[in-house]
């Protein structure tokens, strides 16, 4: 959408005086010609014409100087779609357990956590960190969008580099640490683990309070077999995770399950797209400042030629 505004438009009162000015003008000069000759010039309308011709091109070129000083513009607004990225946070198990080789293909836990990780990192555009826990937890990457750098640190991560359990209040806190300065609209948790909360201090539900305080969606995934573990202690920590944050719970006990979790996941969290106005102004009053320039000339080089001197 576009149209014509002027950025000053108090100087257009000015357009109101102009024709008060060009009648004082005439008569002044009728007043000076009688003057001068004694009676008021008479002749053809073409003689008459030649007369009033440089007193209008002045008026002309006044009026010109006036709407150059409104400072007249063409204000083009533009309506572009803004597609919002989402911040993500991974945060993977690494407590011992996670060496167990319960979800096919005689490799661990960890492994098939990894590969699914790695398959939706490569499908994202998006800005993604790194959490790795076990009995601690810290953040293992801010938030980038360079997937190499995410894949990199994905495949780092091993069973013993931290101490042994499962804090999942310091996973849930840690990656919302990094997602809670994050300029994104959408914030997004994705929990991996296959053990229940066993650390001491915060519990998970405040730590998930406080995540959902500052707009992150927790999105938990059990992971293995259901054999030598606490189920229904795990399942109630991640089901009230992702219920606090508006996220949802997911269990997984093969390599499929859990690709399809992250497809899944993939759906769940869309891009944000904004209409963003744009606004694009082109000036025209140096147009009108040539316009008026070339109309004071004009009237002068006309008043100054032979057809100007009338009697």
């Amino acid at each position: 959408m576009s149209g014509f505004a002027f950025a000053e438009p108090r100087w257009l009162w000015l357009l109101a005086a102009l024709p008060l000015l060009a009648l004082a003008l005439r008569w002044t000069r009728r007043g000076l010609t009688v003057a001068h000759t004694g009676a008021p010039v008479r002749g053809s309308p073409l003689l008459t014409l030649l007369d009033v011709a440089p007193l209008g091109f002045r008026i002309l070129a006044l009026a010109a100087v006036v709407v150059a000083l409104a400072e007249p513009r063409v204000v083009e607004v533009r309506e572009e779609p803004r597609v919002e990225g989402v911040g993500i946070a991974l945060a993977l198990d690494l407590s011992t357990s996670m060496w167990a080789e319960d979800m096919g293909a005689r490799r661990s836990r960890l492994d098939v956590a990894k590969d699914a990780a790695l398959q939706f990192v490569e499908a994202r555009s998006d800005d993604i960190g790194l959490v790795a826990f076990a009995g601690e937890a810290f953040a293992r990457l801010p938030l980038t969008d360079d997937g190499f750098v995410v894949e990199d640190a994905v495949g780092r991560l091993e069973v013993g580099l931290l101490t042994d359990g499962t804090d999942i209040a310091g996973a849930i806190a840690a990656g919302a640490g990094l997602l809670d300065d994050a300029p994104h609209a959408s914030k997004v948790l994705i929990l991996v683990t296959d053990g229940a909360h066993n650390k001491t201090g915060v519990m998970p539900d405040l730590a998930a309070r406080a995540a959902a305080a500052v707009g992150v969606t927790i999105y938990p995934v059990a992971i293995g077999q259901e054999q030598g573990r606490d189920t229904r202690a795990m399942e109630t920590v991640l089901t009230q995770a992702a219920r606090i944050t508006g996220g949802r719970y997911f269990k997984a006990t093969d390599l499929g399950a859990l690709e399809e979790i992250y497809r899944e996941i993939d759906r769940l969290v869309q891009p944000s797209i904004e209409t963003v106005e744009r606004i694009e102004t082109t000036p025209y009053g140096w147009l009108f400042a040539l316009t008026a320039l070339a109309l004071a000339l004009l009237a002068s080089a006309l008043r100054a030629s032979p057809l100007g001197v009338l009697p």
